[in-house]
């Protein structure tokens, strides 16, 4: 009996290196996307289990949340300031309790939420969601 609890304890610790391993490299991943196209605040932290990226590339789309020491307002002049340097256009901001801002690049659309941690947790939490930006959409006609 304790060589078979051995034995699947040693089954479980060999699995969760391999999820420990998977999310590593999925943290990698991200980072990368991120510091080649998008700056992140220099403390943010990411939080693969509530993240999702699909594609790769310049194609990349999906959701990543981070948390960041950072005040929301300061999160927010970051965002504000840094993105415009890399290709991304403000197109709109709101500035509450829950910030939000929009940009727009070449090809895909950017959404920046931007809350206040808790007591015991990160200043900011920030989720950002990116988007292929919908190409030729037609207009509601008005006179109808």
């Amino acid at each position: 009996m304790t060589v078979i609890f051995f034995n699947l304890i040693g089954c479980a610790t060999t699995d969760n290196l391999g999820d420990l391993s998977k999310r590593f490299d999925d943290i990698k991943k991200v980072e990368t996307l991120f510091f080649s196209q998008m700056p992140l605040p220099k403390d943010a932290r990411i939080s693969p289990d509530k993240s999702l990226i699909l594609g790769e590339g310049d194609n990349w789309a999906g959701r990543i949340e981070l948390s960041s020491s950072m005040e929301p307002l300061g999160a927010s002049a970051f965002f504000t300031s840094e993105y415009p340097k890399h290709g991304w256009q403000l197109v709109s901001s709101t500035k509450a309790k829950l910030s939000i801002l929009v940009f727009t690049g070449s090809t895909r659309t950017l959404t920046i939420e931007i809350n206040e941690g808790g007591p015991l947790a990160a200043k900011s939490m920030i989720v950002m969601t990116v988007a292929p930006k919908v190409q030729n959409q037609a207009t509601p006609d008005s006179k109808k």
